[in-house]
């Protein structure tokens, strides 16, 4: 008899408990107060507006902000870059114009090598645009014990254009062509087969840097706009000329024919990497001070 008793007290109990859980959760048992508060708070309300947004207004949001960041904390950063580049971002300005691409590709080698043209990565990129060997060769430029062309800027940067316009006959859309850039474009073929064809749809598919990778670019590239025009870097005005070359000449024998210091040929041309055009028969850009361009060429055709 108390074992049927005290199983009926605690069969009581669970239904009281269940009834009151029950209860609690009826909506009548919330105060009025509390539901004011909670249609007014503006947590809530944040939280509405970000989960309405459509994907694409997302990114246009998080650009923003980055923008608004480079302006305000890194300005002086994108300065100095863009003043390790004054040399060469007109000449590449005008290519970039030439070939139909967006001048805004500028802000490239901003985040690639910040415009330093001797810029190499750990894990073999090298170059103002981080070619990595094989892309480099692919795209024609000559990678060896004697000659890395991706350290020439203007061959890298041909390069680069054969690049981005090959990425873009696949894509269709430049911030997919960016994330193919940084991640590899199968990669990026194979989110866009599961997911969508447009960055917004797969941008949280994407390894952390590829996304940020895309998002930084086209902050920065807004941002140094600016800094460029002002500059006045979006006009074609170089420093230096270009002799094309397919005779072998040591930078000490060129020195000694035309009055250039031999440091000054080692500056202009860290792409010809043992100091000396190779004897190959290829053609080699060799960089001069603006104005010796012609006077350099007719001394070198003499001397052979």
């Amino acid at each position: 008899m108390m074992k049927v008793l005290i199983y009926a007290f605690f069969t009581v109990l669970l239904i009281g408990l269940n009834v009151l859980k029950a209860e609690t959760l009826e909506p009548k048992n919330i105060s009025s107060a509390v539901e004011d508060k909670l249609e007014n708070s503006q947590d809530i309300k944040a939280l509405e507006n970000y989960l309405n947004k459509t994907e694409e207004e997302v990114v246009k949001v998080e650009i923003e902000n980055k923008k608004k960041d480079y302006i305000s904390k890194h300005r002086r950063e994108l300065e100095s870059y863009i003043e390790n580049g004054k040399n060469v971002i007109p000449l590449i300005y005008s290519i970039l114009i030439k070939h139909n691409l967006p001048p805004e590709l500028l802000a490239v080698p901003i985040i690639e090598s910040h415009y330093k043209v001797l810029a190499k990565s750990p894990k073999g990129a090298a170059g103002l645009w981080q070619l990595m060997p094989e892309t480099a060769r692919n795209f024609g430029l000559k990678v060896s014990e004697e000659v890395d062309e991706r350290l020439d800027p203007i061959k890298s940067t041909l390069a680069a254009v054969k690049y981005f316009k090959k990425l873009y006959s696949v894509f269709g859309d430049w911030q997919l062509v960016l994330a193919s850039y940084n991640a590899g474009h199968n990669k990026v073929i194979t989110k866009v087969s599961y997911h969508g064809n447009s960055f917004s749809s797969i941008k949280n598919f994407l390894p952390k840097q590829t996304k940020e990778y895309v998002l930084n670019f086209i902050a920065i590239a807004q941002a140094t706009t600016e800094i460029i025009k002002k500059k006045g870097l979006d006009k074609e005005d170089v420093n230096f000329d270009i002799v094309k070359v397919n005779k072998g000449f040591t930078f000490e024998e060129i020195s000694k024919l035309t009055y250039i210091k031999r440091e000054t040929l080692d500056k202009l041309n860290p792409h010809l990497l043992k100091k000396r055009i190779p004897n190959d028969g290829e053609e080699y850009n060799l960089y001069v001070p603006k104005g010796y361009g012609k006077l350099v060429k007719a001394l070198l055709d003499d001397s052979v």
